[in-house]
């Protein structure tokens, strides 16, 4: 073998572990920078109770919260804020709705908190009506899901239901005509009334 010959293999060598090298190293980045967005942005903090009660917006539905079932029940489960108002689920449209959401909704609160929007309870309150229409419409685009990761029909025990309960249950799992939210809104928040005049309209 010819010395050109050898330093030809070495250079093809050293290409081969230049390449293997950077790619081992973007995997590396790749992974790491993915896990620290996920546990991080999407599935940590920005998810937590304390975040999303850390605005004072939030001190008032979060006193109704802490009356509700969802904070305080028999079972010992508590459902924070993330589990019914972040969209979730385990598919690639889950998980892009979930950045879409947080993005797209997480800004805007954030936008109207650091503008000062609703200095006061009474500036939130005048917007609530229509603040709970927006989320409400959310839901109902989303058929509950976030709702039916925990309520499902086919672990309902409709004996144990209401008459009225079990038969309105069981109708709407055969029919499919409307969603939890329907007949379930109000259960962890009040329901602001309609507002007579359109002042005090939503702004976030």
């Amino acid at each position: 073998m010819t010395s050109i010959q050898q330093a030809g293999r070495e250079v093809a060598s050293s290409r081969r572990r230049g390449f293997w090298a950077v790619f081992v190293g973007g995997l590396l980045v790749g992974v790491c920078g993915f896990a620290g967005f996920h546990f991080l942005l999407m599935d940590g903090f920005t998810n937590s109770l304390e975040m999303c009660i850390s605005c004072h917006e939030m001190d008032g539905v979060y006193r109704e919260y802490q009356k509700s079932t969802h904070y305080k029940n028999p079972a010992g489960v508590r459902v924070i804020c993330a589990n019914c108002h972040i969209p979730h689920g385990k598919g690639v449209a889950d998980y892009l709705d979930k950045l879409v959401d947080k993005v797209v909704v997480g800004g805007r609160h954030l936008f109207h908190h650091l503008k000062g929007t609703y200095p006061d309870a009474n500036s939130f309150e005048s917007a609530r009506y229509r603040l709970s229409q927006d989320v409400l419409a959310n839901m109902r685009q989303r058929d509950s899901k976030e709702c039916r990761q925990c309520h499902t029909y086919e672990s309902m025990q409709f004996s144990s239901q209401g008459r009225s309960a079990a038969s309105k249950h069981e109708r709407v799992m055969k029919e499919g005509s409307k969603t939890c939210v329907d007949c379930h809104s109000g259960i962890v928040h009040e329901l602001p009334e309609e507002p007579t005049s359109p002042e005090g309209g939503d702004k976030k």
